[in-house]
């Protein structure tokens, strides 16, 4: 492309392709802004005189119009070549329809774009209500089109031209996201009109008449009213995450009307998930523990042996993972977190069910803490079970939750006076560490992954090296997980780390804690041994 300030098209190879409808020859010798959507020029604008300035241009998001008015999602990156000062190298790179709505976030945001959109209507609503509007929420389900009988770029094109009609009938045109990859969603006013909006959306397909059967293009829409004077703030977002992710399930089934609907049929539905949640983890039979061993990586010994709770539901093994969200979120975590030490009590009591020697460490959750009702039923559970209480470690997760700190230290204190000894879970993450260190009354710090993984790197190693010596000071015991070789046991030993756990030493087992082990040969093969240890 020239650079004489009209960047004029010089040579083309395969752009022409990428929008759909152009040959590459029909590109030469044309201003590439003639190809830029009108409300991107701006930023085309910009991205150039970068590329002027510095020579180089990242990754830039620009939607390119096509034949027809056909729009496609892309990013455009180039360098100045020095041999010829005026001119420079462009490549486009499609942006996947999903990524459609988030393609201004150069950043890679990838969190889920349900939520997101979800936060976006919350927000609209709050600037309805203070201009005293009325606006209205539709989403699309495009899966009943049958893109897979057409050219891929063609279909790629048809789902960014939608997305671009349905974010210019939004509200300030800047109302609309992708759901998922054939979902849609957007915010409107009233003078926007069903009929209207089917009127519009039947252009999109007829620009597709001439290279696609328009039957293949079906659309499926619904329209919700968002008047929310009745709805408490949090109860808005539980009714339209509930909308949302029920459209986006089965479109064809979805008959919500209005929040008020979403509102009291997400109530209606977390009432059930309570009553399935506690089914499941009701009963000894239907929680179960996988352990791995948390060993010394000087002499191979084992500390302690953590629990991974594991539910037996229709006879397949059950990852609490995926619930647990659902139980914090609905506070009902607690209920799980003693269901969980329950448990752990009555292994330990058991007569070959663990060994003897074991120490065993479960989790509990550090939204569990500010439960008056969990804490009660924890302490009269430790109170009646003194005998093995030595043996148990309460890892503490999510411990950057805790709102209250004097409260936690008090309770946690009172625990350890019983005999348990505390470990925090996942120690670093959240930003609050030295907070946690400094309140807390703590045996254990177990490190989060990332700084062991960042450890692989000399400043990584350094900042791993300072909060294992701080621990250290505190007469915290310290423990560095995901060790899945030789060479990470290794970096642990150089940093001062006490113990490590991971793969290298073996996989969660139901029966991993029946026998107490030494680890001898990982420590041997690793070269953390210290001389004059003896090896058991």
């Amino acid at each position: 492309m020239g650079g004489d300030g009209a960047e004029t098209i010089g040579y083309c190879a395969g752009a022409g392709e990428a929008l759909h409808g152009v040959t590459d020859a029909d590109m030469m010798g044309k201003p590439l802004a003639e190809f830029v959507y009108p409300r991107d020029r701006k930023r085309y604008d910009e991205a150039l005189l970068r590329l002027r300035n510095t020579g180089r241009l990242d990754h830039t998001p620009l939607t390119l119009v096509g034949a027809a008015g056909t729009v496609s999602r892309m990013r455009l990156a180039g360098i100045r070549l020095p041999q010829y000062p005026n001119t420079y190298h462009l490549v486009l790179s499609r942006v996947p329809p999903i990524a459609v709505a988030d393609a201004d976030r150069v950043s890679g945001d990838e969190s889920d774009p349900k939520a997101k959109f979800v936060e976006m209507v919350q927000s609209r609503l709050n600037e309805a209500n203070r201009l005293g509007q009325d606006y209205l929420l539709t989403l699309f389900d495009l899966s009943g089109c049958r893109l897979e009988g057409i050219e891929p770029v063609l279909g790629q094109s048809f789902l960014a031209t939608f997305y671009h009609a349905i974010e210019e009938c939004s509200v300030r045109g800047a109302s609309a996201a992708a759901l998922s990859e054939r979902t849609f969603g957007m915010v409107h006013d009233s003078s926007m009109s069903a009929e209207m909006m089917r009127k519009h959306l039947a252009g999109v397909i007829d620009r597709f008449g001439g290279t696609a059967d328009a039957s293949l293009l079906k659309i499926r829409s619904s329209t919700l009213d968002m008047e929310d004077s009745e709805l408490s703030e949090e109860d808005i977002g539980k009714a339209l995450s509930y909308i949302v992710n029920s459209f986006c399930r089965d479109s064809s089934g979805f008959v919500m009307k209005s929040l008020a609907d979403g509102a009291r049929l997400a109530i209606a539905d977390t009432l059930v998930r309570v009553r399935n949640f506690r089914k499941m983890i009701k009963g000894d039979d239907k929680l179960v523990f996988w352990f791995q061993p948390i060993v010394n990586v000087r002499t191979g010994a084992v500390l302690k042996y953590e629990a991974f709770s594991r539910i037996i539901h229709n006879g397949a093994f059950f990852v609490p993972s995926q619930v647990i969200p659902f139980a914090t979120d609905v506070g009902v975590i607690g209920e799980f977190d003693l269901a969980a030490v329950t448990k752990a009590i009555a292994m330990m009591k058991e007569p070959g069910t663990v060994s003897t020697l074991a120490n065993i460490a479960v989790n509990i959750s550090g939204h569990s803490l500010g439960n008056p009702g969990f804490y009660q039923a924890l302490l009269k559970l430790l109170e009646a079970n003194k005998q093995v209480l030595r043996r148990l470690i309460l890892e503490i997760t999510d411990a950057t939750q805790i709102y209250n700190m004097d409260e936690a230290k008090r309770l946690l204190t009172r625990i350890r006076r019983l005999g348990p000894k505390i470990s925090l879970d996942d120690f670093g993450s959240g930003g609050s560490a030295f907070d946690l260190l400094r309140n807390l009354p703590v045996d254990f710090a177990k490190f989060d992954h990332a700084y062991v993984i960042d450890a692989k790197d000399p400043k990584g190693r350094s900042v791993l090296k300072a909060m294992t010596g701080l621990c250290h000071d505190l007469n915290i015991v310290t423990v560095g997980e995901c060790v899945e070789d030789a060479g990470t046991l290794k970096l642990l030993a150089e940093v001062g780390i006490d113990y490590a756990q991971g793969y290298y030493f073996g996989k969660p087992h139901p029966d991993a804690a029946k026998r107490v082990r030494y680890f001898t040969d990982q420590v041997r093969e690793a070269g953390t041994i210290e001389d004059g240890v003896a090896m058991g």
